[in-house]
Order: C-alpha cells, then structure tokens, then sequence
C-alpha cells in the first residue's frame, strides 16, 4: 500500500504559493521577537545637558539652520558610523571616505578656520564666539550641531561617527531642505532611524531601510539640487555680527537655480555624483544627455585635499588624519589609491568647466600698442565660475607676450611659488572681503566681515566674461609677437593657513598650489 504524497505534489502553484507564504509568515514573526522596539532616543536638554547654551532663544541649533523634526537634540549615543554602512555597502564607503563630506570638519585647515572665527575674531570674543560657530558647524559638523557638541560645556562625548563630517547618516536621514535659507538649513530625522541590532537583520526589511536612508525611490529629494542647496548657500544671520544685516556669502544653489540646467532638470548630484564627472559635463557640452551613474566620492573642486603627490604624513594632517574604517574595511593602499581616483576627477571636472580663447590680437595703428581680446567662457558649470566661498576660491589670467627675438615685452599674473601669491595686478575674479576698518580679511574670518567686493563678479552658466589688454610695448620690441595667455584656478589663499599655526595646531610647511586650467597661444601674426 502506497502512501505519502503524490507525485509532483510540490509542483502545484497554489502549494507552492502556500509554503512560500507560510515560511515568509513565520521569519516575519520570529523578527518581531528578535528586532528590539523602537525606543524614543530623545534628548532632554534639562536632564541630559544642563549647562547647554542657547543665548539666541529656544531653538538649540541656531544661528545654523539645521533642525529636527521636533525641534529638539538627538542622541548622539548608537548613532551608525560609515563603518556599520560599509559592512553592505563598501565601494560607495570607500568612495566617500575619499571625498571632502568625509573630512569636513576634520580638515585641519577648517578646524583651524572656525576657532579663529569662534575664539580669535571680534565678533566672536565679543559674546557667545561658540554658540556663533553653529553658523558654521551645521554644515561641516551636522551631528556634533544636532547633538548638542558645539556649546561651550560641552557633556557631549566624542564618538566615531561624530569625527565624520557630513557623513552616510547625516545626508540619508534629511527630510526636507530649505536651499534658499542656508547655513544648514535642512531637517534630519536621525532619531527615527531604526536600530537593527546588527547588519544582517537589514536584509530580512529592506525597505523598511530604504525608507529609512530616504532612497532616491522613496524620497525623490535625494536626487535634486535642494538638498544640496542647504549647505551650499551661505547667509551670515545678523547675531553673529550685529553690525550688518545678512550677509550672502555663498550662492551655488541661486547660481544654479536661475541657470539653463535648472530648466533642463540637470541637478547637481548627475554631475558631481557621476561615475565620470567631466565625461558627463562634456557630454552635455556636445548636446547629449547621457545615463546617470553614480559614485559617492562628491567630485567637487578641493584638489588640494585629494592631491596624493604631497607627502603622505603632510596630507594626513591636512585631512584631519585617517578615516575611521581604515583597516577595518578597506587597508591603506586601496584607500591611497581611491583618493588618487578622486584628485583625478577633480581635477579633470574643474578643467572641463572653463573655456579659453585669445580672440583677437593686434597693434593699435595710433599708439602702437598692442590690443589683445580674452574670453573666459563658464562653459561646463551649472552654477557660477568660480563658486562657493569667493574670499578663497578663486581665478586669474596670467598673460605673457613675447617678441620675435623671444624677449619679454610684457608679464602680468605670474605666480610667486616661494611666497604663494600671483602678481597683484593679475585679473581676477574674487569677492575681497573686508573688516569695519577697511581694512582686507584674507583669512576666511567671516565673523568680521563687513563689506564686500568683486574684483570681478563670477561667471554665470554657459555665459563668456570678455577681457581686453592694452599692452605697452618697448621701443626695442619687435613683432610679430607670441602671446601665451593662462587661466589658473585656486582653492584658497596662502594666508589661511596661518589660522593653523595661530591654533596651535603646528605649522604646515606647504605652498597652496595653484591648478593651470586653459591655456592658449597666438599664431604669432600681431
């Protein structure tokens, strides 16, 4: 007598259907046990920090614009390090420990940068220096802000992930942004991120994580220029220097926003976050479109920091030191050799976003001077060129004119490699700030800035900057005359990394190199 189950009984559809069912039912039930409850990790300033600081009024964060959804600190306490996100996610940590989100407020020449603004600038030693220092460390600092760090009692204690800058939880846990207000001003919903327990549990509710990391599917932001809006507009609130109203010092995202790839719905995560950003900058500059890709290295414009050619303790130092999942997840060498990857994106995309051209090239039949037409074209940038903080960011033209003997008729822009300065009367397109004395802030003391102005204004999107010379010529000069002419790039002045020394944070014996952009020569005819 046969018994047990026919043939083929597993094959049936609905029982098959059935068993998947149950088995599903029955680990989704046995996870309810395992997975711990949420618990409401809330900070009561009251009871958990006491002497925290806030002169401005009752909101803990100002005078940045980081918020939260109740308005509240969070618990710094469990909060996920890139470490926990690299166990699932390697190449995209690896990628990012290489970017400047990673050390954007370990970067010792920001570090230095904000104690000077805090501790050493007028504003600051006037009243509240620290307090003030939100402005900045909402950006560059966004959990140590948020958990209550940056007050003068600090009871706070440093953890991994606070060292980390604009880290994976500190972007992945936005809610909402407001790009036009600044200083940080986007909502971080970090104490509603689940606590698994351990990573492998992420797999049995993934979109449980999903959720919680705001994927692009489920939180659209993720993928627009407003978030990156929030940090990347810079207003000075009026307490921290009440002598002046607000005072913009930073404009990428308006830049973008009144660009054409704002009406094309080009954002800023295609072209920085690409696998290849100056490949898709000059695809677009040949009229494609071409796919999205992404990387999380954050392309941008800091080459110094990324410049693997300066000595390995030298770029150590100035990154703040090593990141925290080295040699953990990923050893030194592939770590030195995806920064590497990353200076060379940086560069190649700064190189793409400018255009140069020697337009015209003549003698004056009056004077017998000789006319030269420069163009400076914003060719491959969705904001302006240069952008961000323009007291340090910079360009200039250096132009050489030589005769036909090969003798030098005329030399303006040339860079000064011992003491880390180009020729003053260089054309350049900076913001120069100054103090309430007249008096030129060189080292990105924003607390005392209280005027401003262009040497020249930047570059908007797709648009040319012309630029004309009346060179006079030697008596003994003869023509036809051979003219180079150089567009440079820097990422800060010399100046600024006296702040380092001045913190006490030891002296940093390297010249800010300037990055050669364009260049172009004449057919030598004038």
């Amino acid at each position: 007598m046969k018994t047990g189950l026919p043939a083929g009984f597993f094959s049936i559809p609905l029982v098959r259907f059935l068993l998947v069912f149950g088995v599903t039912l029955f680990l989704a039930l046995v996870l309810v046990f395992l997975l711990p409850a949420q618990t409401d990790l809330r900070v009561n300033i009251q009871e958990d920090l006491p002497l925290y600081s806030r002169p401005f009024g009752a909101d803990p964060f100002f005078p940045g614009g980081i918020s939260t959804p109740d308005g509240k600190l969070v618990n710094w306490r469990g909060v996920p390090g890139s470490r926990i996100c690299g166990e699932c996610h390697l190449k995209e940590t690896v990628e990012w420990a290489t970017s400047m989100h990673a050390i954007s407020d370990s970067d010792v020449i920001y570090d230095s940068t904000v104690l000077e603004n805090t501790d050493a600038s007028v504003a600051g030693k006037a009243a509240h220096g620290v307090e003030k220092g939100r402005w900045c460390e909402a950006c560059h600092n966004p959990l140590g802000t948020l958990s209550g760090a940056v007050t003068p009692a600090n009871s706070v204690q440093e953890t991994e992930t606070m060292e980390e800058g604009a880290s994976c939880v500190a972007c992945h846990a936005i809610n909402h942004a407001e790009p036009l207000a600044g200083n940080g001003a986007m909502e971080l919903d970090i104490d509603g991120i689940f606590r698994y327990g351990h990573p492998a549990l992420i797999a049995a509710a993934p979109s449980r994580h999903a959720r919680d990391m705001r994927a692009r599917r489920e939180k659209p932001l993720m993928g627009e220029s407003a978030m990156c809006g929030g940090c990347h507009t810079e207003i000075r609130p009026t307490a921290v220097n009440g002598a002046t109203p607000p005072m913009n010092l930073q404009d990428t995202y308006d830049e973008w926003r009144h660009s054409p790839y704002a009406k094309e719905n080009i954002h800023c995560q295609d072209c920085h976050m690409a696998e290849n950003p100056a490949a898709f900058v000059a695809a677009l500059k040949r009229g494609e479109r071409p796919g999205k890709t992404v990387s999380h290295r954050f392309v941008g414009n800091n080459y110094l920091l990324s410049n693997t050619g300066l000595p390995p303790g030298l770029l150590s130092l100035l990154r703040g030191g090593s990141p925290s999942a080295l040699n953990r997840l990923f050893d030194r060498a592939t770590f030195q050799k995806e920064l590497g990857k990353t200076n060379e994106a940086v560069v190649a995309l700064l190189r793409e976003a400018a255009e140069l051209e020697l337009a015209a090239s003549s003698i004056d039949p009056r004077t017998g001077e000789l006319l030269l037409q420069v163009n400076v074209t914003n060719a491959g940038a969705g904001h302006a060129l240069p952008t961000g903080p323009l007291d340090q960011r910079y360009l200039w033209l250096e132009v050489l004119v030589k005769d036909v003997a090969g003798n030098t008729v005329f030399h303006q822009g040339a860079f000064d490699g011992v003491k880390g300065e180009e020729d003053s009367s260089a054309v350049r397109w900076m913001k120069e700030v100054f103090d309430i004395e007249g008096k030129p802030i060189r080292r990105h003391i924003l607390f005392d800035a209280h005027t401003l102005n262009y040497t020249r204004k930047p570059i908007p999107p797709r648009q040319t900057d012309r630029v004309d010379y009346r060179v006079s010529l030697p008596p003994s000069a003869v023509g036809p005359y051979q003219v180079e002419v150089r567009l440079w790039y820097r990422i800060a002045l010399q100046d600024i990394l006296e702040n380092i020394a001045r913190q006490n944070l030891g002296r940093v014996d390297v010249v800010i190199p300037p990055l050669l952009l364009k260049e172009v020569r004449s057919s030598g005819k004038a």
